[in-house]
């Protein structure tokens, strides 16, 4: 049994050990010796995990390599760096939304009595939402993908190419399969074809 968390098994785990162990599964995932679904699966028992004899059996039949903990306990940001976290963190596009929203509805309760025409702001909501999230109108930084949807979409990546190996190796293994009845059927047919009993008299 590895031992990829050393030192006493009770202790319980930190945000940086479960990091080490999860980067961990990924390495071995790309070395082939987990297949997708196994690093799934792992994955949640290192989320679940509450000490370091817990991360250990997730690592129990994988090569025995004290894993690497980043300390990040001291790790400092710059103004600059919290001044994009904060610009990455706006919304403008659910922001202006909610606003045509609330303009609209409080544009037709105020008019609904002075003319009949007043529900028709309410189409203003599909209008922009249409604009922002199909048109994709207003700057680029507005749609760029979040983190959470490159991570998805690398996922769905990983699986799609786990199926195409799986079908592939059945694919394989269905032909070898094939191969060896044929080889089968040919050998009994030639033994059977040679029986002194098939000889002329």
């Amino acid at each position: 049994m590895g031992e990829q968390f050393p030192g006493d098994k009770n202790i319980r785990v930190s945000d940086t050990e479960r990091s080490a162990a999860l980067a961990a599964l990924g390495q071995f995932y790309a070395e082939g010796r987990l297949s997708l679904e196994e690093t799934d699966d792992r994955c949640e028992a290192v989320a679940d995990a509450k000490t370091r004899g817990d991360l250990n059996a997730i690592f129990y039949d994988l090569p025995n390599q004290q894993i690497a903990v980043v300390d990040r306990s001291e790790q400092t940001y710059t103004a600059t760096e919290v001044a994009e976290l904060h610009r990455k963190g706006a919304r403008p596009r659910a922001g202006i939304l909610g606003l045509t929203t609330v303009l609209a509805i409080t544009g037709t309760a105020a008019f609904a009595s002075t003319t009949a025409f007043a529900t028709v702001l309410l189409a203003l909501i599909p209008i922009v939402f249409i604009m922002l999230y199909v048109m994709k109108i207003g700057p680029e930084s507005w749609h760029a993908p979040t983190p959470r949807q490159l991570q998805r979409k690398r996922m769905i990546e990983l699986r799609e190419k786990e199926k195409l190996r799986d079908m592939e190796l059945k694919a394989q293994r269905k032909e070898r399969t094939h191969a060896l009845t044929n080889r089968a059927l040919d050998a009994a047919e030639t033994a059977f074809n040679t029986k002194p009993w098939k000889k002329n008299k």
